[in-house]
């Protein structure tokens, strides 16, 4: 098969974040054509997939063809390149290369000379090699480039907040703007650092030497290598030990919420690794729902449904912080409780009926209780007499106004709060500027992790259902 298609299968798995498929075609056609399009695609699957080493190897020699080439795409490709190499080492936590690759890639959006790039070499670094940059000098020294420089159009005033004044190219407007956010990031964990802190010592240069093609841990390579910028390198290999999950022999964190023909519960729980969650087999019964292993001890958790169910509809998702079951209930209809989690093995003669009526549910036939947001580990917890059911004519059945606002636990925005929290902690930095744009540009009512898509234009508002937007008048 040709270079170019297979170029062709791997850009598009790239775009369908096939990434294995990606590697895949890609490596054969850069075999037979060493294009910079190509390796940038490469290396951007290679840190998707956990292989940062491979992906600074590719964005390195990217950046080395596409200066030697000096065509067209040349400047663009240079830029990209640096950009994908200051993310990579911002991953591998060393602040400072990460930032001052950052400002190479604006200054090549800028314009700069590429001969320009030895001078940036010492630029910020002290006599003992530590790198020392702030938000609050970068913004300060904006605003002072910038005085007066602010055009009339939109991209004009944009330019002068961030920074960039009229001096930059308009094909490289998105490159320089998206540095200059990232710098921001980088930044402000470059702050929290001790003077002396190993991350802000600069140990690669703006300019890389163009390395082989040949996996990084079987190289063999002749030429005089600079020791500190190996030693970075050998950083992003090593092997990061799996975080260790502490352990509970308490019911998991709940959540869940139901309608007449389903209910879905959510167990809260964190992973050592992504590939831990694979490993979790779960066992949907009639009237029993078993997962194995959790981070927990015992490591199996069993969870007895307050009525039988479907086990061939009823389906389950296994997350790094969550396991969550949709479970179609056998008979339709409003249950008063979920049921409950057991730590061992419960006595069959303690699980509901295989085979359900519509005796075991609605809200007439047993108590009234309110969906709690924990499990209950106790079989033979007294349960309160319900109130009166009056007669109504509302499709969702009586009202228990006894228990109205029960359900109104302070802590659960919390708990949402939270979730998104840790949504946009434990997102790339990509991740977190399209959650930004998407969120903000949308009016709240979109919130995307997708920044190839979210990049291509304004995100637009979309509003629930039976509702419009409007603009303050």
């Amino acid at each position: 098969m040709s270079a170019i298609r297979l170029s062709e299968l791997g850009l598009k798995a790239v775009e369908q974040r096939d990434w294995q498929d990606a590697i895949a075609n890609l490596s054969k056609a850069i075999e037979q054509s060493k294009s910079p399009a190509w390796l940038l695609a490469r290396s951007q699957a290679y840190l998707e997939t956990g292989q940062p080493a491979k992906a600074l190897r590719d964005a390195e020699y990217a950046y080395c063809v596409a200066a030697e080439r000096g065509n067209d795409k040349s400047r663009k490709q240079m830029i990209e390149a640096t950009y994908r190499r200051s993310v990579i080492y911002f991953r591998a936590k060393e602040y400072a290369n990460a930032d001052k690759l950052a400002v190479w890639s604006q200054r090549l959006a800028e314009g700069a000379a590429v001969r320009s790039a030895s001078d940036m070499d010492n630029e910020n670094v002290d006599e003992n090699g530590f790198y020392h940059a702030t938000v609050d000098e970068l913004t300060a020294e904006n605003k002072k480039n910038n005085e007066g420089q602010a055009g009339g159009d939109q991209w004009s005033k944009l330019a002068s907040v961030m920074g960039g004044g009229d001096e930059i190219s308009a094909p490289y407007k998105k490159d320089w703007n998206k540095a200059q956010t990232f710098r921001a990031t980088v930044l402000r964990y470059l702050e929290s650092l001790p003077a002396d802190d190993p991350a802000r010592r600069v140990s690669t240069k703006v300019v890389p030497t163009k390395p082989s093609l040949e996996d990084p841990t079987d190289a063999q390579d002749t030429k005089t290598k600079d020791p500190e910028i190996e030693a970075a390198k050998a950083s992003l290999t090593q092997t990061v030990p799996k975080p260790k999950v502490e352990t509970t022999n308490q019911p998991f964190r709940s959540q869940v919420y139901q309608n007449d023909k389903s209910i879905t519960v959510t167990l809260f729980m964190k992973f050592a690794s992504k590939e831990d969650t694979g490993k979790v087999q779960v066992d949907i019964q009639r009237n029993l729902i078993t997962a194995s292993p959790v981070p927990r001890d015992p490591s199996t958790v069993y969870i007895v449904p307050h009525a039988a169910i479907d086990p061939d509809k009823s389906t389950y998702r296994v997350a790094q912080m969550k396991i969550e079951f949709t479970l179609v209930k056998a008979v339709p209809g409003k249950w008063p409780s979920f049921g409950r989690e057991e730590l061992t093995q419960p006595d069959s003669s303690s699980l509901p009926p295989a085979r359900s009526t519509v005796s075991n549910l609605g809200p007439g036939s047993g108590p009234a209780v309110p969906v709690s947001t924990s499990f209950s580990t106790s079989t033979t917890a007294v349960e309160k007499p319900a109130a009166p059911a009056y007669p109504t004519s509302s499709k969702s059945g009586p009202k228990d106004w006894e228990n109205l606002g029960v359900d109104d636990e302070e802590d659960e925005p919390k708990d949402v709060d939270h979730f998104f929290k840790q949504l946009f902690k434990n997102s790339t930095p990509e991740q977190q500027r399209a959650m930004m744009k998407s969120y903000t540009e949308s009016n709240g009512t979109s919130l995307s992790t997708d920044w190839d898509s979210v990049s291509k234009g304004k995100v637009e508002t979309e509003p629930p259902n039976g509702m419009e937007p409007k603009k303050w008048s």
